[in-house]
C-alpha cells in the first residue's frame, strides 16, 4: 500500500481507489463556458483628436457574450493532497465596450477574443468521500489574443485596439468524481488578468478612443466540466 494511502479505502468498494494514489501522471480535456469582461477606468481628462475635436467619454462594457473554450491538461500528483496542472487551450469570447458622452451612448465597438491560455495551477485536494473529492485550484494563467492582432480597417469598425498578451492570477473551486473508467470533475474558477489591455495604438481621427480609457483589466468567471 503507498504511502499517504487512506487505510479507510483499502476496505470499502469505492471506484478506482488507485487513482490518486499510484499514478503520478494524468492526462484529459476540459469543456468551459464562461462571461470575459472588462474592469475599466476611464480617463478624467477631455480627449482630443488629431483634427482638434474635443470629448469627454466615460467608457464601459455593455454587454457580455457567454464565451466558450476547451483545452488539453496534464496533471502531475505530487503527493495525495496536492497535484500540479497545466492547461493549454483557446477561448472564444466577445466584450462590447460602449462610449457615452452626457450620459448617452455615442459609440460601441465589439471586441472579439481568441485567448490562448497556458495555465499552471496548483490543486489541493481534500480527503476523498465515497466516490467524491473537492478541492481547491489556484495559479497563474498568462495568455495571448490572437485575435488582438487585427489592425485598423476602412471600416472604422476598431476605435481602440487591445494589447495581445496578458498574466492572470487564477483561483477556484472544484469536486472530482470518479466514475468506472475515468474520472470528470466540475469546476468553477475566477480568473483576474494583472496587466493594462489597452495598446497606445490609434486609427488617426479616432485617438480620443483610446484615450478616454485610463487603465483596462480583464476578468472572467469560468465553469468547466474536466475529464481523465
Amino acid at each position: 500500500m503507498p504511502p499517504g494511502f487512506p487505510s479507510t479505502l483499502a476496505s470499502r468498494p469505492l471506484t478506482q481507489q488507485h487513482y490518486d494514489y499510484i499514478r503520478r501522471f494524468h492526462f484529459g480535456f476540459a469543456v468551459a463556458i464562461g462571461m470575459l469582461d472588462y474592469k475599466i477606468t476611464s480617463s478624467k481628462e477631455p480627449q482630443q483628436n488629431s483634427q482638434g475635436e474635443v470629448s469627454n467619454f466615460f467608457v464601459d462594457v455593455s454587454s457580455l457574450a457567454p464565451s466558450m473554450g476547451v483545452a488539453a491538461l496534464m496533471d502531475y500528483r505530487i503527493n495525495h493532497l496536492f497535484s500540479l496542472r497545466t492547461q493549454i487551450g483557446p477561448t472564444f469570447g466577445t466584450r462590447t465596450l460602449s462610449f457615452y458622452e452626457s450620459d448617452s451612448l455615442t459609440h460601441s465597438m465589439p471586441i472579439e477574443s481568441v485567448l490562448v491560455e497556458v495555465s499552471l495551477l496548483l490543486k489541493y485536494k481534500a480527503k476523498r468521500h465515497s466516490n467524491v473529492r473537492p478541492y481547491m485550484i489556484a495559479g497563474l494563467t498568462p495568455y495571448c489574443d490572437v485575435a488582438a492582432f487585427k489592425s485598423f480597417n476602412e471600416k472604422r469598425s476598431i476605435l481602440v485596439a487591445v494589447n495581445p498578451f496578458d498574466l492572470a492570477i487564477t483561483a477556484g473551486l472544484g469536486v472530482d468524481a470518479y466514475a468506472n473508467f475515468f474520472k470528470f470533475s466540475l469546476e468553477l474558477k475566477y480568473v483576474m488578468g494583472m496587466l493594462n489591455n489597452i495598446s497606445s495604438k490609434s486609427l488617426e481621427g479616432y485617438e480620443q478612443f483610446p484615450k478616454s480609457i485610463d487603465r483596462m483589466y480583464s476578468h472572467s468567471f469560468v465553469l468547466s466540466i474536466l475529464f481523465e
